[in-house]
């Protein structure tokens, strides 16, 4: 009786794994890259090429709907505190 050779199994498993890896990173770099230059909220222009922008500006990926949301940080403290209102609303 002659075994499965494993390391085949386990190459093909492991090709398989990087092809999907490969295709999650395509789609993800693509929806951050077609991301819109405005904040969602109050419309405020973003600069892509300002630093600090880019370390303070939040964005948010909904992966079902294949969506990222840009939020400046004004906008995002607004959202936060409405987010916290509604988890004490829902935990009374």
């Amino acid at each position: 009786m002659s075994r499965p050779k494993l390391r085949k199994v386990n190459t093909q498993r492991r090709k398989q794994e990087r092809r999907e890896a490969e295709r999650n990173l395509k789609r993800r770099a693509n929806m951050l890259l077609d991301i819109d230059e405005n904040c969602c909220v109050c419309r405020a222009p973003f600069d892509k090429k300002n630093k600090e922008m880019a370390t303070t500006w939040h964005v948010v990926v909904y992966e079902a709907k294949e969506v990222a949301r840009l939020t400046c940080p004004a906008c995002w403290s607004k959202v936060e505190e409405v987010v916290q209102k509604e988890k004490e609303t829902n935990a009374s």
